[in-house]
């Protein structure tokens, strides 16, 4: 319309023509047509500038909306990383911690535990010695008194039994002689043998009777005034009984008079009662010895024990080193995380910064093509003048108008490849992301998974161990204050006890060699 106005501006104030009539009047009746031609094709050309905007308005609206996606959701992206990151970072941290401790309790109650136990044990060893010292500073001069009294009962026994000897050789010779009434007085020889054989009797008695008073302190012999009677009839004797019969008759029917009476404080026991007591202090004594060893066997139990306990602390040490390490590492693939993803941040606003630019030179493009007036805009001297020029003006127009189209199509285009290339990437890196968050994800409960089972085998094998020791600590103590009671009370009662204390004590230690040998 411009050009049209301007054309009708041309032919108003123009100089007249110089050209003939009938050019002028043919030119007049073809330029309704040109002009409806003219405006024909400027209105397509008004019609192709509209779509190249309406198009431009789309491209840019369309490119703004993925910038602003890709945008939103690299923001996203990148918040829930963080959170992620910030929750895995303080559950570490919380379990680093937990872990740190856990170990330092442990190793805190096991120096606790270890120098307590020494010392308790050390005083316990000491006791026993003592009681044992003290047991044998009692046994011994029971077992010295017990062989003393057994070889003076051996001593005793013999004496008796040569004493019973000699009284029924007498006896018997005695009754020999007073049986036989009518035989004659023995003639000389005989009364040389009886005087010969006397003093040894004699000096046999004597001995024996020294011997047996040495021995038993005390022993009286007397005589009955006569013999028994007779089971026959009396029988009158031709002779005066002659000393040596007499002395013969006499000591044919000695008795002992009183019985051995021991000394203050000690006691007459029979021979099966002192072979059970001997027995019964040899068995003491294996206890005592067994006891020992048994103490000395829970002795290696226990030094076995906090060696063990130092190698699992130790494990446990290089477990925490170890979970350090793996921390270490899971924040340094953190820090590679975060800094490849503020790589990608910076490619991506470098991207955005492309597009704006794109969009900036689009746009002043479009404002170009808005703003584009026919040269008659600046003047009406510059209008063409003739048909000719119009057409060539309209055609120039026309060129233009296609060219910046097609200039604008590819742009699109290109903005189009770019989105889809952009899209293409954000997925790929989705992806990747997606994949490396489930990595992570997975080791992290796999290690969290084994540091649980590390802790509860860790914590189940430590309380093993302190129940273990606890038992062991009762174990030894129970035999010593058992001991300790049993060495105050005297007598039989003592007997009895030591005899229960040793089954215990027995008892305990196969226990415990059966507790302990697994």
């Amino acid at each position: 319309m411009e050009a049209v106005k301007g054309l009708r501006g041309a032919q108003g104030p123009g100089p007249p023509q110089q050209e003939p009539k009938d050019v002028a009047v043919a030119e007049d009746r073809d330029l309704p047509g040109t002009i409806q031609r003219l405006r024909a094709e400027l209105a397509a050309a008004l019609a192709e500038v509209e779509t190249v905007r309406a198009v431009a308005t789309v491209s840019e609206g369309t490119k703004h909306e993925a910038v602003a996606a890709v945008e939103r959701r690299c923001q996203e992206e990148v918040a829930s990383l963080q959170a992620i990151l910030k929750d895995t970072i303080s559950s570490y941290e919380a379990r680093l911690s937990t872990l740190e401790r856990g170990t330092r309790e442990q190793d805190r109650g096991h120096l606790l535990g270890r120098s307590h136990p020494l010392d308790s044990l050390e005083r316990q060893m000491e006791k026993a010695q003592e009681d044992a010292e003290r047991l044998r500073g009692i046994v011994l001069p029971m077992e010295q008194e017990i062989a003393e009294l057994k070889g003076k009962l051996g001593r005793a026994e013999g004496l008796i039994r040569e004493l019973r000897v000699e009284q029924g050789s007498l006896r018997g010779s005695a009754e020999s002689l007073l049986s036989d009434p009518e035989a004659p007085s023995p003639p000389e020889e005989e009364e040389e043998e009886e005087e010969a054989g006397d003093p040894n009797t004699r000096t046999g008695v004597a001995g024996a009777a020294d011997a047996f008073a040495r021995s038993c302190d005390s022993v009286s012999i007397a005589s009955f005034s006569s013999l028994g009677p007779s089971p026959g009839p009396p029988v009158r004797r031709r002779w005066s009984p002659s000393p040596e019969t007499a002395s013969l008759t006499s000591t044919g029917t000695l008795v002992p008079e009183t019985i051995y009476l021991p000394p203050a404080g000690y006691q007459l026991i029979p021979d099966a009662e002192w072979v059970q007591l001997h027995a019964q202090v040899h068995q003491q004594q294996e206890a005592l010895a067994s006891a020992a060893q048994e103490k000395v066997t829970l002795e290696e139990a226990l030094r076995r024990g906090n060696e063990e306990c130092g190698k699992q602390v130790q494990v446990l040490l290089g477990q925490v080193h170890n979970s350090e390490q793996l921390l270490q590492s899971l924040q340094s693939t953190v820090s590679n995380t975060q800094r490849r993803t503020q790589e990608q941040m910076a490619e991506l606003a470098t991207s955005h910064k492309r597009l704006s630019y794109e969009i900036q030179r689009l746009n002043a493009e479009n404002e170009g093509l808005r703003g584009v007036t026919p040269p008659s805009a600046d003047g009406d001297d510059d209008l063409p003048c003739t048909v000719q020029e119009l057409q060539v003006l309209a055609q120039r127009l026309r060129q233009d108008a296609e060219s910046r189209l097609r200039a604008g199509e590819h742009q699109a285009e290109r903005l189009r490849i770019e989105i889809v290339s952009l899209r293409e990437q954000l997925s790929q890196e989705e992806a990747a992301h997606s994949s490396l968050q489930g990595a992570m994800e997975r080791e992290r409960e796999e290690r969290a998974e084994l540091l649980e089972v590390l802790l509860s085998s860790t914590r189940s094998e430590m309380e093993r161990l302190q129940r273990g020791r606890a038992e062991a600590e009762l174990r030894v103590r129970e035999p010593e204050t058992l001991q300790g009671v049993l060495a105050e009370r005297p007598g039989q009662a003592w007997v009895d006890e030591k005899v229960c204390l040793d089954a215990t004590t027995i008892g305990e230690a196969r226990s415990l060699q059966d507790g302990t040998a697994p």
